[in-house]
Order: structure tokens, then C-alpha cells, then sequence
């Protein structure tokens, strides 16, 4: 049977990017592939996820064959280069757009590294690729699980969410609201960093407000998951985001502000904060467009079926 082996950074924060190679692997080994992780150090395994699967490490010195099926996050252009010797069964998925324009030489393609085919969650990453290269990419969908992100209650705590690993504009607005005094001041505000999936899932659960600040994403399943949670979403787009996310109109699902205007989006956030603290329900439209459009994402099947349809061509 064909070997494919899910190679991931040794990352040991919790990671959109991470969790997905793991779930990719879940979802093979249940459909009967031969399925494995690949980390570096030896005993090293991502585990504040439910996904437990096998891991093996290069620390280790593990061999690899032309019969298996390599797959390399866009983060690892190095082990791709490393690799070229194993042939054309190897694979890219790209998990964001923008670090394969940082490990990549310019004018680099991952078709002079031996790589004929993409994998991507995202449409905007596929077009990019397609421009860029000109290479093949298969969209696998992206999955939400509806275990963990959904709506708990009607009535949310006066929370604003936010991510910190990637900038600190969530701890710097923070600090300027909490600064104005009341109403800001009875708002709590929940950094979402260290947190395993449960605990993380939970805070979505309970928070009113999840503010995404970051400017290159993919598919940015953190908006997403806490759509899925009722939160009201106001932040950027991150560039993938656009794929789903509305600003204007009956189909309005987010409060958007351009990527990278801090000022606009705390005032942004300021007004909503206002209109929120005096009418809990002001926002109810916006809240329940985004939770229909979170549920078109939390089909399993059809991530199962895509996986089962790019591995099962390599047989």
C-alpha cells in the first residue's frame, strides 16, 4: 500500500496550519491510506488538537522511497529541496499565500523543485499559485467542526476575542479602549494564544466580538470558526477572507475595515462596542448571516471525499 507522509514544522503553538496536516492524516487513516505525520525531533507531536495519529521522526533517520507520497507545507521549501531525489510523488500544500513568496527565491517555482502539484483549502491561494506558477492545485475544503464551533448560548459576555500570535494590534486596542473608561471598561478582553482547541473553542462560545487584525491569510478559518460561534466579526480580511466574508448589504456577515488600518478599525470597534452595550441585538442580522455562512464549511464529507480523490489517483 502507498505510504503518504504529512510532513509538519515542530510548532509547538497552536496553529490553523498544524491542525489541518493532522486532520488531513485522521481523515486518510479512516479511509483505510496508510497515513503518518512526519515531525523533526524525536517524541515531538502536536497535541492540544483531538487528532491522534501516528507520527515518525527524521531525527530518527526514517527511510523514504519513490513510492511514497511526500507532502510538504509551503513553510518547507528547504525539505523539499532536500528531497528531489525521491522523485515526482512529492507534494506542496499550501496553508497561506505569502510564506512561499518569502522561502522561495524570487522567480522561484516549486515546479524547478521538482513539484507538479499543489494542494490548497483556499481559492484565493489557487489563483495566486496559477498566476504566480502555473501549477495544478487541488482545493481539499476546509472543515469547521461543528463539535466545537457552535452557538452555546443567545446571550454572549461582554467579550472582545482576538489571536495574538501573529501581531499585537488586539492588546494595543485593548489598551486604548479599556483607557476611555466605561462602556469599554465593562467589556472583557480574552487573548486567544496557548490555548488547546477545547479551551479555545469555548472562549468563541462566550465572547461577543472576535477581532481579526492579521494581514496575510489563506483561508483565515479563524474567522470562520468564530462565525460559527456567533461572534461578531470586525477586522480585516487578511486577503483570504474575501472569499467569504461581506461588509455591506442584506448579506452583510462582518464589520470589515481595510487591512492594515489600525485607527479605522479601533474606531471600528469603538462604535460597535457603543451600539452593542446599548442594544445587545442591534447586531443579530449580521450574527446569524455569519453563522449560515460558517455552516457551509462544516460538511466532513466533503474534505473526505476530496482526500480520498487526490490520494486514491497516486494507487
Amino acid at each position: 500500500m502507498t505510504r503518504i507522509c504529512y510532513f509538519s514544522p515542530d510548532f509547538p503553538q497552536p496553529s490553523g496550519g498544524v491542525k489541518t496536516l493532522y486532520r488531513h492524516v485522521h481523515r486518510l487513516r479512516e479511509s483505510g491510506f496508510d497515513a503518518t505525520i512526519v515531525h523533526q525531533k524525536q517524541g515531538f507531536r502536536a497535541s492540544w488538537h483531538p487528532y491522534d495519529v501516528p507520527v515518525i521522526w527524521l531525527q530518527d533517520r526514517p527511510q523514504f522511497s519513490s513510492t511514497d507520497v511526500l507532502v510538504f507545507p509551503e513553510v518547507m521549501a528547504d525539505a523539499v529541496r532536500q528531497s528531489q531525489q525521491l522523485g515526482d510523488r512529492r507534494v506542496v500544500i499550501a496553508l497561506s499565500w505569502a510564506p512561499a513568496y518569502n522561502r522561495l527565491q524570487p522567480g522561484e517555482r516549486w515546479q524547478d523543485l521538482g513539484i507538479n502539484h499543489v494542494l490548497a483549502k483556499s481559492r484565493t491561494v489557487q489563483r495566486i499559485l496559477k498566476w504566480q506558477m502555473g501549477i495544478d492545485v487541488t482545493i481539499i475544503p476546509e472543515f469547521v467542526d461543528p463539535r466545537l464551533y457552535h452557538v452555546e448560548s443567545e446571550s454572549k459576555d461582554p467579550q472582545v476575542a482576538y489571536m495574538t500570535r501573529k501581531d499585537r494590534s488586539g492588546e494595543w486596542l485593548q489598551g486604548v479602549l479599556t483607557g476611555k473608561g466605561a462602556p469599554f471598561s465593562e467589556f472583557a478582553w480574552q487573548p486567544l494564544r496557548n490555548l488547546d482547541e477545547a479551551s479555545y473553542a469555548a472562549h468563541l462560545r462566550r465572547s461577543a466580538i472576535f477581532l481579526p487584525t492579521t494581514l496575510q491569510e489563506a483561508m483565515h478559518v479563524s474567522i470562520l470558526e468564530a462565525m460559527a460561534c456567533g461572534c461578531l466579526v470586525i477586522g480585516y480580511t487578511g486577503i483570504g477572507g474575501k472569499e467569504y466574508m461581506i461588509g455591506a448589504g442584506e448579506g452583510q456577515n462582518a464589520i470589515l475595515v481595510e487591512n492594515g488600518d489600525l485607527h479605522a478599525l479601533g474606531h471600528a470597534l469603538e462604535e460597535t462596542m457603543v451600539a452593542l452595550h446599548r442594544n445587545p441585538d442591534q447586531f443579530a442580522a449580521i450574527i446569524e448571516n455569519g453563522i449560515a455562512t460558517a455552516r457551509a464549511f462544516q460538511n466532513a464529507e466533503a474534505e473526505i471525499a476530496a482526500l480520498r480523490t487526490f490520494f486514491g489517483s497516486f494507487d
